[in-house]
């Protein structure tokens, strides 16, 4: 089926024009599309994600595998059971793209999406003042206090959260195999079974993004709200992940070590407040906040592990990182 009579039959439109590539996917499985749409009532520009999933990709940093292969494999699956089943539940501050229709068959699928560009969300970034990422550090904590699970017990809770990743993110140890294996020999690597089962074994879990960067964030033109893109590797988590890694995606190391300290008290007191809107008693709350803050350093390392087997050379290693790493090591000694 093409995209434009995919989209007349879930719009009940009665013209559909392609209007510009937004980008293709990485490694080359598809592309984002912009469409404009007339005669129907429900939207009169979409984005269309269509992803071929018939074939081994090039990966740009020559990381290609059948491993690799079927891990994007999923990470596609999981999106498509992301929107159809679990982004309905997201509210005004925690903004996402509605699902306008999907469409699969074997080594295709279709992912019809509401234009955020289109519904005051038109701006992208590529830096933030420290004011101005108060806005994303909000979303973050409204949505994993959304999708807070308090209840959680580990191997009791398998189907949860049923269609997402058992573990969101997309560093995390057990599919990156290879990347672990390309790594120098030393402490970290080590450590890396320590820091992952730290992750997966606090109490208390939550749904995570993933693949939280900046560039994953359409903002409002007065940058005042923001909603979320890319939900490929969606799944089981603790929020502080999705915090560490946008942290590192927006910010210069020198912000870094003189804002820190503000930005995990902003992201904490509003996550501490979302969770109590939902029922939670103030007890709740705060044994949240002290866990996943105590897992912050641990989770900067966890991804500090990935990039460096990954490529080492990236700008991402940097002496903050390595400062927050050594911290979360010298964690891993003292007893749970």
């Amino acid at each position: 089926m093409t995209p434009e009579i995919f989209i007349k039959r879930a719009l009940n439109a009665s013209q559909v024009r392609r209007v510009e590539q937004v980008q293709s996917l990485w490694s080359g499985y598809g592309e984002i599309v912009r469409f404009s749409v007339s005669g129907s009532q429900r939207a009169s520009s979409v984005i269309l994600k269509s992803i071929r999933l018939d074939q081994i990709q090039n990966h740009p940093r020559g990381w290609q595998s059948a491993f690799s292969h079927q891990r994007k494999l999923k990470s596609y699956h999981v999106e498509s059971a992301w929107y159809q089943a679990w982004s309905q539940s997201c509210g005004n501050h925690e903004r996402v793209a509605a699902l306008l229709g999907h469409w699969q068959e074997e080594g295709l699928i279709y992912l019809l999406l509401e234009d955020l560009d289109a519904i005051g969300f038109p701006r992208r970034c590529d830096s933030l003042r420290v004011e101005e990422a108060c806005v994303v550090l909000h979303w973050l904590a409204n949505f994993h206090a959304r999708f807070l699970n308090a209840e959680y017990q580990g191997d009791k809770n398998q189907n949860w959260p049923k269609g997402l990743w058992e573990r969101g993110t997309y560093w995390h140890l057990a599919t990156r195999p290879d990347e672990w294996n390309a790594m120098e020999e030393g402490e970290l690597k080590n450590a890396a079974s320590q820091l992952d089962q730290r992750l997966n074994h606090a109490r208390y879990q939550t749904i995570v993004h993933g693949d939280a960067k900046l560039a994953n964030f359409c903002f409002s033109e007065c940058l005042d709200s923001v909603a979320a893109v890319d939900f490929q590797y969606v799944g089981r988590g603790v929020g502080v992940q999705d915090l560490a890694y946008f942290l590192g995606s927006c910010f210069s190391q020198s912000e870094l070590a003189l804002h820190l300290d503000y930005l995990l008290e902003n992201y904490f007191s509003e996550l501490s407040r979302c969770i109590l809107s939902t029922g939670e008693s103030p007890d709740v709350a705060d044994a949240v906040a002290n866990e996943w803050c105590e897992l912050f350093p641990i989770a900067w390392a966890d991804f500090h592990r990935f990039i460096m087997g990954w490529l080492p050379t990236h700008k991402k290693n940097t002496e903050f990182s390595r400062h927050i790493t050594e911290q979360a090591l010298r964690e891993l000694s003292k007893p749970l």
